[in-house]
């Protein structure tokens, strides 16, 4: 039975030049504008046949709908596809689907537990963000502190419907439609591609590395593969994503594919799915506890009483110990301060007072050590008290 989709506001928030995309897309093209009130587009197809569709220009033209409706119908009788598969498709035009599958026995019927589903959203959700970050600059580890285009990219991220397919999170990220060089016009370089899509060819080249990093470390017995593919994007936060996801199908894994937006091809190296093996997750899971536990985080703020003071008789600068919060853990972190400074961290000391101080957080045998320390102050009690 042909379904037929007959919505009006399924059909109404379709867009004219979403509409024209996904026809230039598809190999239709413009014949005639028809007084600015809709266009007129022309198919022949590989068999022979020929076909036309009366595109709309506006949505607010009384027979808007109707005419959405037309072009649908001709489209799926191009395709030899359902309507609701092409108008799939249209939806998606000018944005990257993510789809993040978990093959679970408990969502054979397309559902999942509440509890299950909402960790499965927020494992999605950092995994897109650990793409985002590594898309600006690749690191091991990404402290709480987010750069601000990545949460900026984050905010336009939309979750589209749920498929069936054991249990399947889609994820539609916008991408600027590409644009060719005017006839004659000849560009010094290949332009880039935008970050709205680089975010998502980092997404899939780092989970294809993850992917091998797996593989190879399960034979060396080291972290020196997971090491390496840093430099594609893979990080303890996607690493730890990776395997919050898998959480959902323990012992079936996980895989992850990409449908690429229509409006802005990709080169064919460019991976669209990859599957990662219920196997591979311990060692996944463990490459992210040692990216943690060896990175070094920029501006971090440590906040913590001085439990430790050294400094010889005749030194300018002194080595303090402050017992703090790092990874919900109470640790010792030691600095270096100078003279001046120093004194301040004696009175916090001697008064058993807060003290606050910000620089580079480097695991350091079994404590950590601020470098650049900066910033450092004793807080006052109503501060303490926030």
């Amino acid at each position: 039975m042909k379904v037929v989709v007959q919505d009006t506001a399924t059909l109404r928030a379709l867009k004219p030049l979403e509409l024209a995309a996904y026809l230039r897309a598809k190999g239709w093209r413009q014949e005639a504008d028809l007084n600015g009130k809709g266009s007129l587009w022309l198919l022949k197809s590989p068999g022979g046949a020929e076909f036309d569709v009366t595109l709309p220009a506006k949505r607010e033209l009384g027979d808007y709908v109707l005419r959405v409706a037309e072009v649908l119908q001709t489209l799926a009788n191009a395709e030899e596809r359902s309507q609701l598969d092409v108008l799939r498709d249209v939806q998606t035009t000018s944005a990257d689907l993510v789809r993040v599958r978990a093959p679970s026995r408990d969502a054979e019927n397309g559902t999942l537990p509440l509890d299950q589903a909402v960790a499965f959203v927020e494992r999605s959700r950092d995994m897109m963000l650990a793409a985002a970050c590594a898309a600006i600059d690749k690191r091991p580890f990404y402290a709480k502190r987010k750069a601000q285009q990545a949460m900026d990219h984050l905010s336009h991220l939309r979750m589209g419907q749920t498929e069936r397919g054991s249990y399947v999170l889609t994820i539609l990220s916008p991408v600027p439609p590409e644009l060719r060089p005017a006839q004659g016009t000849l560009l010094p370089v290949e332009p880039e591609d935008p970050y709205e899509r680089l975010v998502t060819r980092t997404l899939m080249g780092a989970l294809k590395a993850l992917e091998g990093a797996a593989r190879d470390a399960a034979v060396e017995g080291n972290m020196a593969p997971f090491q390496a593919a840093v430099s594609r994007g893979v990080s303890a936060n996607l690493c730890d994503a990776v395997v919050g996801l898998s959480a959902v199908s323990p012992g079936e894994g996980l895989d992850i594919q990409v449908s690429w937006s229509r409006t802005r091809p990709v080169d064919n190296d460019t991976p669209s799915k990859v599957t990662l093996g219920s196997d591979s997750i311990p060692l996944i899971e463990e490459a992210a506890r040692q990216f943690r536990e060896t990175a070094s985080l920029e501006d971090v703020d440590v906040e913590g009483v001085v439990t430790r003071l050294d400094r010889g008789p005749a030194a300018s600068e002194g080595d303090v110990t402050i017992t703090g919060s790092v990874d919900g853990q109470m640790r010792r972190i030691t600095l270096r301060l100078g003279s001046d400074t120093y004194r301040h961290a004696i009175q916090a000391h001697d008064e058993r007072r807060t003290v606050r101080c910000t620089g580079e957080l480097v695991k350091e045998g079994r404590g950590y050590r601020l470098k650049d320390p900066r910033h450092f102050e004793i807080i006052a009690v109503d501060d303490a008290s926030e």
